[in-house]
């Protein structure tokens, strides 16, 4: 059965990607076992929900949160969502302190997955031992023959079948990012904006 993650929520023209009413929508909706969604945190240290590095023009990391408040949502609102779907959480900041992360996530008892382009603080909290899912989002592909994660996201270009069954073979799960053919045992993230929202 084909499965699908709303990527940064389910959004639409007046509704946007990544706000609180995206993702209440994407855990609300039967169509999707779960949202993914952008962590960053500001300079006072408080964890929030935005995709880009910059906010007006300076790095999300050397602002404070009451300075961009207005624009975006705490991780731990969305936290206190009610529900047993998927909650991935993409880190975008690399130097995030990820002790004061996980201590986070700990206050609830979510199904969360945790993945970054960077290997480097995916391998921090790995040390950690938390039964969070860890994973890479990887469109390159990870050359690491020695990838020990609980799931890696491919771009759906480079998913080939081959390159699908190889990580599927050492129980590995694969999550696609995009959709060019479905595949009926695979997850996807998708952008689904046009979808009406309730």
């Amino acid at each position: 059965m084909t499965k699908y993650i709303a990527h940064r929520g389910l959004w639409n023209e007046t509704i946007l990607p990544n706000s609180y009413q995206a993702l209440l929508n994407g855990i609300n909706s039967d169509k999707y076992i779960g949202i993914e969604t952008d962590v960053r945190v500001t300079k006072d240290g408080v964890f929030i929900i935005y995709h880009d590095a910059l906010y007006k023009g300076k790095l999300v990391r050397n602002t404070l949160y009451k300075d961009i408040k207005r624009d975006v949502c705490k991780l731990e609102d969305v936290l206190k969502i009610k529900s047993d779907k998927v909650i991935m959480l993409e880190i975008k900041d690399f130097y995030m302190n990820v002790k004061k992360f996980i201590k986070l996530l700990n206050r609830y008892n979510r199904n969360i997955y945790i993945m970054s382009f960077d290997t480097k603080v995916i391998e921090k909290i790995n040390k950690m031992k938390t039964n969070y899912k860890l994973g890479v989002l990887n469109y390159i592909l990870n050359s690491d023959s020695d990838y020990n994660y609980d799931f890696i996201c491919l771009l759906d270009i480079v998913a080939s079948n081959k390159v699908i069954s190889s990580f599927k073979k050492r129980n590995i799960e694969v999550i696609i990012y995009g959709v060019i053919n479905a595949n009926n045992d695979l997850t996807y993230i998708i952008d689904d904006y046009k979808l009406d929202v309730d």
